[in-house]
This record gives C-alpha cells, structure tokens and sequence, in this order.
C-alpha cells in the first residue's frame, strides 16, 4: 500500500498552467512501456477557473506527441490506437453542497460520451472489414487476420489458430473452437458469419471472392446494422482515460474533460478477464509497480476517477479504481467518514467494470448468427437499461480481494471544500473467479429470459446458449513467452 500521505486539508496553491516539464521529463524511465501501460502523468494544470479543458486536452497530446495518432487513428507499427476527447458539464456550482458528487456525475458521463464516440468509429471499422474480407482471396483473408491479431497482443502461435478458425466455415457456436469463443473473437465470427449467410442468400460463394458492391449492399441492411453496433459496441471494452480536466469558472456550470485511448491489446486483456483465454496472450514484460502508477500531485489526483487497467513489476494485470467523497465537515469524524464513502464507491467501480465486461460478453456468446440484434445506441446514456444491468451484474459478482493502495485528503481550490479519496486495487487472477462468472453468466442468461418471454412461456434453457465453461488454467495468468507489445 502507498504511503498514506497527510495533508491536513491544505488549500491547493494556484499557478500557471503550464505541464511541469515536456514529454521527455514526464515519461522519462518508461520507454519499454507502451502508450496504454504508461503511469498517470502528473497534471497540476488539470482543474482551472479561466481556461477550458478542450484547450488542455490538446495541450497534452501536443507535448504528449500524440495528435499525430489522435488524428491517424494508428501509429508507427500500424497497429489502431484510438484516442478520443470526451466532456459533460457538472450540473452543479462550487458552491453547492453537492459540488463533488456532481463532479463524479459529470465524469461518468464524459467517459460515456467516450464509449459512445468509440462505438461510432468500430462501426465503421467493423463494417468495412466485413466487406474487405469476403472480397479477398481466403488465404489473403487468413494472412492478413494472423497480422492483425498479432499486432493486436496475441501471440504467434495464438493468432495463427484464431485466423484459420475466423476463416473456416462453421454453421453454429457449437461447431466453434473454445478459443474463439470471446466477446471480441465470437463477436468478429458473428459478423463473417451473417456477411455468409446473406451472400449465399443472393446465391454467391462466401468461400471465394466476391464483388465488393454486393457486400456493400448487404452491410447496408438495417438487420446487419443492428449486428455491427451490437459487436462494436463490445470492442470497446478496456477503454481507458489517459488524463482527465475540469473547469469551473466563476459563472455558469464547469465541465469535466477526458481523454480516452482504446487499443485491441486493452480490449484483449479485458476479454481474456471474463472468458479465461489467458494463453492466446502472452504475458506482460514487467511493467511498474503500483504504487509507481498513482500520481503524486494533488490536483491530477482530484481530476482522476474511474477505474484503470494496469500491468505490476511483475507483469501481472491490476485494476485500479480512482474514487472520492466529500466530507460533510472539515472535522476528523466526517473525514473518515468520507473515506468509507470512498472507498464503497471504489469497489462499485472495480465491480462495474468487471460488470460492464460481463454482460457484453454474455450478450454475444448468447446471440446466435440469424438472432435478431438489439440496437445498442442506448448502452452508453447513464439511465438506459444497459447501465441498469452492468450495475446488478456487478453487484452479484464473486469479487474478493479487493485493497486500499492509496488514500488523500485536500482541499478543492474552487470551493476551499474539503475532499478526500482513495485508490482501490484488484489484482487479476481469471483463473479463481472464471468458473464462478460462468455461472453467473449461466444466470443472467436465465433471468434475462425469463423476463422477456414469461415464466410459462417455455423458454429454452440458459444452458442452451450460456458460454461453456472456461477451460482451467494455471493459476498464475498468461503463461506465454513474455511480449514487449503489452
């Protein structure tokens, strides 16, 4: 656990703001680690009164060099890294007593906002895959996919498997080797499989080459829309902020901004959490220890919430969850009552995340190529029934051992209110939890049934379309050759 450092409630100092340092000093010992696994950097500039977080979050991927990739979507290696910008304004003043749960209101919403503008650009990816794919030759098809899924994390041996078995014509789920069977695989399959099934529908060959007019055509359906936002949707798990801003002028409402990266590498190690598909992904070179990960400044701690998916020294995988409550007074009762308040909110973080992961994967496993797709536009509003889900999930969820990495107290410079917060930490081990969220699955399926058709409707069993049960690995995750690409 960090050192619980003491501040007694200081105000922050106000100052320039400028970033200590450029790019250089900030990320100087972490060249071995790549964009996704770098720590937090240190922001004193991150909460203003004057200047607006849009003007910030350039100011970062300027001196973080990474407007090139922002605009690119991809960088040197060719792999797609997806950076975005997202705020959502905080619904009320510094001077209200409510002041910091509106802050956290406002968060949550601009990393929906985030989610929501990561859907929009996997639809268009995901979609034009689907074209490209059965335009080219299967061998070209099967080559290029082993690419991908390399640069992707995977390892060689790994993506070799995954492309012949995305390139081979199965009718059903059950005809499917287990290790495609994740959110992200299962979900590319889904798509091929109905691209399939709608070519021979037109009386073409899905095996050989088609023109690409006709694929296009297909891809234009509104049933095959509602496929490709279902699957999108799913791709962006593992979505992570890089650096969050807020601004609260003197007049008017302030706003919260965050900046988000999304790579295949984070979604693959998210989906490897809930399906247990650990030996497709080599494990991690060791990364920093967690401690190294929380930022010391106060004020990019005040800026930070959410939860974070991290590698330790010992290449192992780590969630960290950024949580804060507002004590009531500045005295010590209602300080440490706010910590408990904290840290509960840490823990619904980390079981939210975990949630989020699980009910789109069960979403998926539970389709079925002809199944009509719901739209999943809604997912990503704060009140829609998804996010209802995500949370019950979450709350179910066989998650122990969850530990206080860090706590913080200060003062909020826009108000002089006081604030305190904790970082929760869950360390990875699929193997302990998988069997027990595969049942959960198991029961989702069931419940989720029985509301949408009856009790006495007849519905077929939830093991009929649950996930199968992850294979049992070593206890100790990822036991691959040790990869430098995550």
């Amino acid at each position: 656990m960090k050192t619980h450092k003491k501040y007694a409630l200081t105000p922050l100092l106000a100052g320039a703001l400028l970033f200590v340092g450029g790019p250089a000093s900030i990320f100087a010992q972490e060249a071995k680690l790549e964009l996704e696994q770098k720590p937090l950097a240190e922001l004193p500039n991150s909460i203003s009164g004057t200047e607006t977080v849009r003007s910030r979050m350039n100011t970062f991927i300027r001196e973080q060099k990474l407007r090139e990739i922002k605009d690119n979507k991809k960088d040197e290696t060719g792999r797609v890294i997806l950076i975005d910008f997202a705020s959502a304004t905080i619904a009320a003043p510094p001077s209200d007593a409510n002041f910091v749960n509106a802050r956290i209101t406002a968060f949550n919403k601009a990393m929906l906002n985030a989610k929501a503008q990561c859907t929009e650009f996997q639809k268009t990816s995901v979609s034009t895959e689907a074209v490209k794919e059965v335009t080219q030759p299967p061998a070209e098809r099967a080559r290029d996919d082993a690419e991908q899924l390399k640069r992707a994390g995977l390892s060689q041996e790994g993506a070799a498997r995954v492309a012949q078995a995305l390139n081979s014509d199965f009718k059903s789920k059950a005809d499917m080797p287990k290790f495609i069977q994740t959110a992200a695989l299962y979900g590319e399959k889904l798509v091929g499989m109905k691209m399939a099934e709608e070519l021979r529908k037109k009386g073409l060959d899905p095996s050989k080459p088609v023109e690409a007019q006709a694929a296009r055509a297909i891809a234009e359906t509104e049933s095959f829309k509602k496929m490709i936002t279902t699957v999108a949707a799913a791709r962006c798990s593992g979505i992570k902020a890089l650096a969050t801003f807020e601004q609260n002028p003197s007049t008017g409402q302030g706003e919260v901004g965050v900046i988000t990266v999304w790579t295949d590498k984070l979604l693959s190690i998210a989906d490897a959490i809930v399906t247990n598909q650990w030996d497709l992904i080599p494990k991690g070179e060791p990364g920093k220890k967690v401690q190294d990960h929380i930022p010391d400044d106060m004020r990019t701690l005040l800026a930070t919430y959410g939860a974070q998916l991290i590698r330790d020294e010992k290449g192992e995988y780590v969630l960290l969850a950024y949580a804060q409550a507002q004590p009531r007074s500045k005295n010590q009762q209602s300080i440490s009552t706010a910590y408990e308040v904290a840290k509960t909110r840490g823990m619904g973080l980390i079981r939210s995340f975990m949630g989020e992961a699980v009910e789109t994967t069960r979403e998926l496993l539970d389709a079925e190529v002809s199944t009509a797709f719901v739209d999943g536009d809604s997912r990503f509003q704060d009140n829609s029934s998804f996010q209802r889900k995500i949370k019950s999930v979450g709350e179910a969820l066989p998650i122990s051992g969850m530990t206080v990495a860090h706590e913080w107290e200060t003062l909020h410079p826009s108000n002089n209110g006081p604030v305190v917060g904790v970082v929760m930490q869950w360390k990875v081990e699929s193997a302990k939890i998988a069997g027990a969220l595969a049942v959960l699955n198991q029961a989702s399926v069931a419940k989720a049934q029985a509301a949408a058709t009856g009790s006495n409707s007849g519905a077929s069993t939830p093991a009929q379309s649950a996930p199968s049960s992850p294979r049992k690995t070593d206890a100790n995750i990822g036991q691959g050759k040790s990869s430098k690409e995550f």
